[in-house]
């Protein structure tokens, strides 16, 4: 086996290609600057998505491919940053699909990011990977965008996994630190109605899912969660729980969030209970099942 890596220096590639590392694979990844973003015991080559460039000799024997590559949404949505959101993914799998043809393999297998905001905003319906119903607005947008375009490789012959993705929940990056913050400092309140439904995977299980999946092909979506999504409201309950700081406050109105998050607030406001039936009935084991488990390992670091 001998995979290539997108997005290989994020927080999940970086953990992926230390799993297999550790398991004697050849890892390669792409980067713009391979030089300075260097990753003990893979092989780093040069692109630039941007310009649909990429160092040819990169594909030599690749059997499987991980795209993770894509701008942060966890920053304002000023109308030029949805453009960069929408067009790093874009562009990224474009270039990907031009490097994978340049292989001259026939098949090679693909694992490609994505997010469960693709599912549409409910409190009470659950979505497993054949729910077709979808939501509206800018990241639903963009998800289906990324997925499109993600087909375009499997329209080629090549076995193509979409990992809709939820709440990576990590103690350095991602939602979690934003969302202890207040709560650290005593401020800690629902956002919103605290009734939207939040599907989060632990960043250790969403590696290891990755790696399983390179070995294990499911299906052509799977939906990467945990078993047990929860409240908004009880999982900052937990967070303040296991932090030992009040947990009083009456909810934050979403007139409040969109005030100072805008667009962006949609990722808090928005629920979507998402099951993964494909993993459940997989052999796949998670570490974190339950939400209460996964705060206190890291919140307790």
């Amino acid at each position: 086996m001998v995979v290539l890596i997108t997005g290989a220096t994020g927080l999940i590639g970086t953990k992926i290609c230390t799993e297999l590392v550790k398991d004697g694979v050849e890892v390669r990844y792409f980067s713009r600057n391979p030089s300075s973003s260097v990753i003990p015991g893979a092989k780093g080559f040069q692109w630039n998505p941007n310009q649909f460039s990429f160092d040819k000799k990169a594909m030599d024997g690749v059997t499987h491919v991980i795209n993770l590559a894509g701008a942060t949404i966890a920053k304002r949505w000023s109308a030029s940053y949805k453009k960069q959101i929408l067009l790093s993914r874009l562009n990224s799998l474009k270039t990907l699909e031009m490097a994978i043809e340049e292989s001259k393999s026939s098949s090679i297998r693909v694992l490609s990011a994505s997010a469960i905001g693709v599912y549409k905003s409910d409190l009470n319906f659950t979505h497993d990977e054949h729910s077709t119903s979808y939501g509206e607005g800018f990241l639903t947008e963009v998800v289906q965008q990324w997925e499109a375009q993600a087909q375009r490789i499997s329209d080629k012959g090549h076995a193509l996994s979409l990992v809709r993705i939820g709440i990576v929940l990590d103690s350095d990056q991602g939602a979690l630190p934003k969302l202890a913050l207040p709560v650290r400092l005593g401020l800690g309140a629902p956002l919103g109605s605290g009734r939207q439904w939040q599907s989060w995977i632990h960043s250790e299980d969403l590696s290891c899912l990755f790696v399983y999946l390179l070995k294990n092909n499911l299906g052509p979506v799977v939906n990467a969660v945990a078993p047990h999504p929860v409240l908004q409201k009880e999982l900052l309950r937990e967070v303040a729980n296991i932090l030992k700081r009040p947990f009083f406050l009456p909810p934050i109105p979403d007139s409040v969030l969109k005030l100072f998050l805008g667009e962006m607030a949609a990722v808090v406001l928005e629920s979507q209970k998402v099951r993964s039936e494909l993993l459940v009935n997989s052999d796949f084991e998670f570490r974190f099942k339950q939400v209460r488990g996964a705060l206190t390992q890291l919140l307790k670091r």
